[in-house]
């Protein structure tokens, strides 16, 4: 008997699963298994299911199931019905093909063939079965256990340099599912205890990245006349072939902005490293050659903007302190707790090590002392659980549920960092820590993100269960975001899927926008 199989959409628009369909699959005893039978190569071919069995025709079964499934729900097809009570095996679960057949609400037909019992994850785009359809679905394959799973999207479809465009102007940036990376710039050639990215920030950009993690130090500790800011990770350098600057880094963003008007770039700084600069000292040369001759490029009040109003510009989240006096400079430097007023998003207060805090506009998971591997599913379950208070809260939008004039406030801006580390035990270096926690978030999004009943736990995401629910997984309450997702190794060996997952669960927010119109 073919062992279940769980369907999720995380398309925009409802599907229906019309047909079910179980053979065995010879080429599957003949070639290395994989999640998409290696039959299927042939993305165009059309032709009815019972001819091409051939010899195999025996093992043919077939199920009509009409189910329908709206935006972020699920379903757990159940394979009991394809089975005869009196008949034979006619294969192994491990040769045997499911062949799944959907339909759009264009009426537009598609099928995936996936092998339920395989052990690693798998993606595939779906055969189309109408001639010249209007658009593709993409079939991401998890082997969750003990039921197998797979989600259907559309998140080979954007232009991940432009996905803002979409998006609407009235819709705070708290609202928006961001993904970002954690020390974007600590892709050079670098000490593994040190690097968290593997490819340059303007690749992470082009790729959808919209949050961005920087560390500098001054290169001079007394001379706001040296615009010169070292790139750093704590206390050590970033690269192995020398001195890496921020001027390339915001020169990257800068053109990314210009050719690409309609996105913004939330741009975290702080100041890192071994020098004896103080934040002031930092704040007054960010003030005189950073911002000042770039005003129209940066976003610097206190509040946090609507997307309309930050197009085009980098939003400053300050991790650094400012003196008491406006324009800060060498006479006035020293530290203060005091921040003068309308220079970015204040994060300078976020608890260390924290695994949820709110602070000031931010609601944050950054539990980054990871001192040994057994720590690491700690990690991802703090990255789940704030998953799961971010697809819960219901965001005001002008003139959708708050008032078009006098608006509500946006609400914190949930930040979720994946990341965490310990540079003196090789088990918890970046790399180590991102392979579980990256893939374990992915899995939830697409096992239990935003429904009621999940298929899955945070804690948990690799295994699934369908007790105590029969029948379609309805969404739970709120939009349905993730916030900003903060990541180490993004794009690791060409792999965007955790990227776009985060970018495709703006369809919730945008559905409520288009009720309300």
């Amino acid at each position: 008997m073919a062992p279940p199989l769980t369907v999720r959409n995380l398309t925009a628009a409802t599907i229906t699963l019309k047909s079910l369909e179980r053979f065995e699959d010879p080429n599957t005893k003949q070639s290395k298994a994989t999640a998409f039978p290696s039959a299927l190569k042939n993305a165009q071919a059309i032709a009815p299911s019972a001819p091409e069995l051939g010899l195999h025709v025996q093992s043919f079964k077939r199920q009509d199931v009409d189910v329908e499934l709206a935006p972020f729900e699920s379903y757990t097809l159940q394979f009991q019905a394809l089975e005869q009570p009196d008949a034979k095996p006619a294969s192994s679960p491990t040769s045997t093909t499911l062949r799944l057949t959907l339909e759009d609400e264009g009426k537009q037909r598609f099928r995936i063939d996936t092998n339920p019992t395989y052990t690693q994850k798998g993606s595939r785009i779906l055969t189309p079965l109408t001639p010249n359809p209007s658009t593709s679905y993409t079939a991401l394959y998890h082997p969750t256990t003990p039921i197998a799973h797979l989600t259907i999207h559309t998140h080979h479809l954007p232009n991940y340099a432009r996905w803002m465009q979409n998006l609407p102007d009235n819709l705070p940036l708290s609202a928006i599912s961001i993904p970002g990376t954690h020390n974007s710039h600590t892709h050079y050639r670098a000490l593994p205890s040190v690097r968290c990215q593997v490819v340059e920030v303007k690749t992470q950009l082009e790729n959808g990245i919209r949050f961005l993690d920087i560390r500098v130090q001054p290169a001079s500790a007394t001379d706001t006349s040296k615009r010169d800011l070292y790139l750093v990770h704590g206390a050590f350098p970033i690269s192995l072939t020398g001195a890496k600057y921020l001027d390339p880094v915001l020169n990257a963003c800068y053109a990314f902005l210009s050719a690409n008007p309609s996105e913004t770039i939330l741009v975290s700084l702080k100041r890192e490293g071994v020098g004896s600069a103080t934040d002031a000292h930092l704040a007054a040369i960010l003030e005189k050659h950073y911002f000042a001759p770039n005003a129209s490029k940066w976003y610097v009040d206190e509040a946090i903007p609507y997307l309309g109003a930050a197009r085009g510009k980098l939003v400053l989240v300050r991790r650094y302190k400012l003196t008491t006096s406006a324009s800060p400079g060498p006479d006035t430097d020293t530290d203060t707790d005091e921040a003068a007023p309308g220079l970015g998003l204040d994060a300078t207060a976020w608890p260390n090590n924290a695994t949820h805090a709110l602070h000031g506009p931010f609601c944050i998971q950054d539990f980054c002392e990871i001192m040994h591997p057994s720590f690491i599913p700690h990690k991802l379950t703090h990255a789940n659980a704030h998953l799961v208070r971010a697809a819960s809260t219901t965001h005001f939008i002008p003139g959708v549920n708050t008032d078009a004039t006098n608006p509500v406030p946006p609400g914190p801006l949930y930040l979720n960092f994946l990341s965490g580390s310990n540079f003196f035990n090789r088990g918890t270096w970046p790399e180590k820590i991102a392979r579980v926690v990256n893939r374990g978030v992915e899995e939830w999004i697409c096992t239990g993100h935003h429904l009621a009943t999940p298929v899955g736990d945070p804690q948990t995401p690799g295994h699934a269960s369908v007790e105590g629910v029969e029948g379609v997984r309805g969404v739970g309450e709120g939009d349905g975001g993730a916030g900003v997702v903060v990541m180490d190794m993004v794009g690791d060996g060409g792999n965007w899927d955790l990227v776009r997952l985060v970018v495709g669960l703006n369809m919730g927010l945008l559905e409520t926008v288009r009720c309300a119109m």
